[in-house]
């Protein structure tokens, strides 16, 4: 299916790794320039040489706090004077620390608030100021299943991410007289460093929940995310989209794979 991006600007903030990453690569092949950021500048030469040997030459990769201001806007001016403007933003940067509630330290609270809410706030600001110009353009946040239903000892994380779904909302109201369209996608258990806990220590227990029986790839969501950003999804604006392989939706998702119905 020709998704019509070809030539267009995908920013992927935060998108060295994991989602940001497959997502970028799927740009990049839709024939999008692509840029991308991380703090990290070992991901930032990591993904660029992965770009490179995929064939993709035409990737911009800087090293950004995407908690700055300042830094998310010194981005964002790179990016529109290479490659002239931006039609489709990403927030993708995000992270977790792990720890009871009762005695999580107020230092480690805000981190995780900043490095998953304050950044989707941020890219939505500094992607509206270069869209709402041209009147056009998409701005896709990563939000989580745990936005909704909170993991014990990740309860901060849920909560940040349910932030993020309330800012797209809002966002998706705001913007849309300028014809900027906003959304979120919400994954499950994808195959990540973020859920490798989840996924290699608690194998049968975790994929028991799941209908399919098995953690998400990246590039599954990659898949949502550059769908989603093209002109085919043009009436969905204020959407959080799940993508978690069914985890949650029913009371006993093992009973068909534990006792099939006979026919």
């Amino acid at each position: 299916m020709d998704l019509g991006l070809q030539g267009k600007t995908a920013v992927i903030f935060g998108g060295t790794t994991g989602i940001g990453a497959a997502a970028a690569l799927q740009f990049a092949a839709e024939g999008c320039h692509v840029a991308v950021c991380s703090r990290s500048a070992g991901k930032v030469e990591a993904f660029l040489a992965r770009a490179r040997e995929a064939g993709y030459e035409d990737v911009m990769a800087e090293q950004v706090d995407a908690t700055s201001s300042e830094q998310a806007g010194a981005f964002a001016e790179k990016v529109v004077k290479r490659f002239g403007r931006i039609d489709i933003w990403v927030n993708c940067a995000g992270g977790n620390q792990h720890g009871p509630l009762h005695t999580l330290p107020e230092e480690t609270f805000r981190y995780i608030m900043d490095l998953n809410l304050t950044t989707a706030f941020l890219g939505i600001q500094t992607a509206a100021k270069y869209m709402i110009p041209q009147k056009s353009g998409v701005i896709i946040s990563i939000s989580s299943l745990s936005s909704e239903i909170p993991v014990d000892y990740r309860v901060t994380y849920g909560a940040a991410k349910a932030g993020v779904n309330m800012l797209t909302v809002g966002a998706a109201s705001e913007l849309a007289p300028y014809g900027i369209r906003v959304n979120a996608v919400a994954p499950g258990i994808i195959d990540t460093v973020l859920s490798k806990k989840a996924i290699y220590d608690q194998t049968e227990y975790t994929m028991s929940m799941i209908p399919l029986r098995r953690a998400g790839k990246p590039e599954e969501i990659g898949d949502v995310i550059v769908c989603m950003a093209s002109d085919r999804f043009g009436y969905m604006t204020g959407a959080v989209v799940k993508v978690d392989g069914g985890k949650n939706h029913v009371e006993d998702p093992d009973l068909p794979w534990s006792h099939p119905w006979e026919a």
